[in-house]
């Protein structure tokens, strides 16, 4: 899908929960990043894709292109912990969540699915297969959980 064929789309940030299914329609446009390194992305399209709703996988770094362009409606993030402190969500989440409270587009947060082992520990491996160099891996950031907090 190029960029100029999407009119409005819902994000969905993480690895999403069957059971926030009913919220969408079938014809509702999803966009679905690939979430580095987990690449929950991967799992969500195929998921969402088999059940025939209409969605679209895109690279992380198209995220902030499309809020750019207006092209997001709303944002909803899938979470691995709620308390007091706020949302504990996988690496990427409060670039996401920034974006949106920068763009005035809704946040809704939901718990996420459930995680299968992942082939990816960072940005170095896609898959499980190497692309970094071994002199360049001190420059690979290892992910973090982000805690974001809602007022």
């Amino acid at each position: 899908m190029r960029l100029f064929q999407i009119d409005k789309a819902i994000l969905l940030w993480g690895l999403i929960n069957e059971e926030v299914l009913s919220l969408f329609r079938k014809e509702d446009l999803l966009g679905i990043p690939e979430s580095r390194p987990y690449l929950y992305g991967l799992k969500n399209i195929f998921f969402l894709k088999n059940k025939d709703y209409n969605c679209f996988y895109l690279t992380d770094n198209m995220v902030g292109i499309l809020f750019a362009s207006g092209k997001i409606k709303s944002t909803y993030i899938f979470y691995k912990e709620k308390s007091d402190k706020g949302f504990l969500c996988p690496s990427g989440s409060l670039y996401v969540y920034l974006l949106s409270r920068l763009h005035n587009i809704e946040v809704n947060f939901f718990p996420q699915g459930e995680p299968e082992k992942s082939l990816d520990k960072d940005a170095s491996t896609l898959g499980g297969k190497k692309f970094v160099k071994d002199l360049d891996l001190g420059f690979v950031k290892t992910p973090s959980d982000e805690i974001i907090e809602v007022s």
